[in-house]
């Protein structure tokens, strides 16, 4: 994946997340606006469901405002071809080693830690020295 795939991608799918965030907000407004309009004659309940109203409202513009910008990064991510960092390959960074998967696992010294040798390895019984072996 290259860079510029990647930040596309993840552009595209966090405006996805702010689009469905910022709809399911506005539902609970509605909620909160029937709730309001439908309140009889309680002037501290309707004060208190307009006030949660305004506050999801808000919220949900909030959100919808974001996806769009996370809309134009994506877009601006896709039609930057002059930059040569961005079509260059992702790949991993602070990788201890590569291993030979034949040999299988093997214990990793941590600094200050000192080395193991097989006369370290604990004395069981013979039934189960199979089990702690290293080959």
């Amino acid at each position: 994946m290259t860079v510029k795939e990647h930040l596309r991608h993840h552009h595209a799918k966090s405006a996805a997340f702010d689009i469905a965030t910022g709809a399911e907000l506005d539902k609970l407004r509605k909620s909160f606006e029937a709730l309001e309009t439908n309140t009889s004659d309680d002037d501290d309940l309707k004060k208190i469901y307009g006030d949660a109203k305004d506050s999801v409202a808000r919220l949900s513009a909030s959100f919808m405002n974001h996806a769009e910008h996370h809309r134009s990064l994506a877009a601006n991510a896709e039609k930057s071809e002059d930059v040569e960092d961005l079509s260059k390959r992702l790949v991993p960074t602070q990788v201890s080693a590569v291993i030979d998967q034949g040999k299988g696992p093997r214990a990793v010294i941590r600094p200050g830690q000192r080395e193991m040798s097989g006369a370290d390895m604990p004395k069981v019984d013979m039934q189960f020295e199979h089990l702690v072996k290293i080959d």
